[in-house]
C-alpha cells in the first residue's frame, strides 16, 4: 500500500486532474433536439398502412412429426376482406410453398394453418419461414 501512495505522490497534479475530469463528467446529448422541418411546399405524410396484415405466425410439430405453420391475419378496414396467405418454407435449399384464402371481418382477425411434408425437427435445424399476403 505504501508503494501505491508513493507512486501517486510522484505524479504531477495536472495528470491527476485530467484523469479525474474524464471520469467525473457524464456524457451529454448531441445532435438536434427536434426533427428538421419539412421541405417548403412538400408537407410530411405518414404512409398509410395496408388494411390486411399478418398479425402473427408460428410453427409446431404435427402428431406425425410434420411441420405445421399457423397464425392470424388482421383487418384494419371497415369492410370484410379476403386475404391470400402465402407460406414458404425453405429447408436444405428446397422450398415448399402453400397458399390459403382467409376471410377477415372488419376490425377482426382470422386464423390460418397449413402443413408441410417437411418434418418439424428438420425445419428447426436451420430452416427458413416466410409468411406474406399476396
Amino acid at each position: 500500500m505504501a508503494t501505491r501512495r508513493t507512486f501517486l505522490r510522484a505524479l504531477p497534479a495536472s495528470v491527476l486532474a485530467v484523469g479525474g475530469g474524464c471520469l467525473g463528467s457524464p456524457p451529454r446529448g448531441t445532435g438536434p433536439r427536434r426533427p428538421p422541418d419539412a421541405p417548403a411546399g412538400q408537407p410530411r405524410q405518414t404512409p398509410e398502412k395496408d388494411e390486411l396484415y399478418v398479425e402473427r405466425f408460428d410453427f409446431e410439430a404435427t402428431d406425425s412429426g410434420g411441420l405445421r405453420v399457423f397464425g392470424a391475419v388482421g383487418n384494419r378496414g371497415d369492410v370484410e376482406r379476403v386475404a391470400t396467405v402465402r407460406v414458404r418454407v425453405t429447408v436444405g435449399g428446397e422450398s415448399y410453398t402453400d397458399e390459403e384464402d382467409v376471410t377477415v371481418g372488419p376490425g377482426e382477425t382470422a386464423t390460418f394453418s397449413t402443413a408441410f411434408e417437411v418434418t418439424e425437427k428438420r425445419f428447426a435445424n436451420g430452416g427458413e419461414l416466410d409468411v406474406t399476403l399476396v
